[in-house]
């Protein structure tokens, strides 16, 4: 099945599984409030490259001894991975804020509401459309994403080369 790709920068609404969803740019407050977790999960969410670093960190605090904070970061990795898993990518969750459901109340929003849409876009649809949508939703995120994706793989190389070389 062919997957159908959304345009928000043209489609102000859409249908999917039945439903009419309409993109809007604004939010109540109660939404407001949510954006604020979500941005915070979704800007600040690990990559594999904040994961690789922070295993690194857990190291070095191995070689010293210090057990406890050797621990406490690796369980931090846990629980971030645990997160990821229960839960749907933040992206599509900021989405599930400004794209309503035709008829749908702007002034509740809970998780109920937020799995319903995502189970029925999942069905149908391409996700890298809410994923930018998302993304231009958070100030200075795609600047940053840029920069790590760029940036990130070399400097994991080169902290691997420059272990290498304190251990030869």
């Amino acid at each position: 099945m062919k997957l159908r790709k959304l345009d928000f920068s043209k489609d102000k609404y859409f249908e999917c599984g039945g439903r009419k969803f309409y993109v809007h740019d604004t939010l109540s407050f109660v939404r407001w409030r949510e954006m604020q977790r979500i941005n915070m999960e979704f800007g600040y969410s690990a990559t594999f490259i904040d994961i690789y670093n922070n295993l690194d960190k857990a190291v070095q605090e191995f070689n010293k001894h210090e057990y406890f904070n050797m621990a406490v970061i690796i369980n931090n990795i846990q629980n971030g991975i645990i997160r990821i898993d229960k839960k749907d990518d933040p992206s599509q969750r900021l989405c599930a804020l400004f794209i309503n459901e035709e008829g749908e109340d702007l002034t509740i929003i809970n998780d109920g509401i937020i799995r319903s849409k995502i189970d029925c876009w999942n069905k149908e649809l391409d996700a890298s459309p809410f994923f930018y949508l998302a993304s231009s939703l958070v100030n200075g995120w795609m600047s940053a994403y840029e920069k790590i994706s760029r940036n990130g793989l070399t400097t994991i190389e080169s902290d691997q080369n420059e272990k290498k070389e304190k251990t030869e």
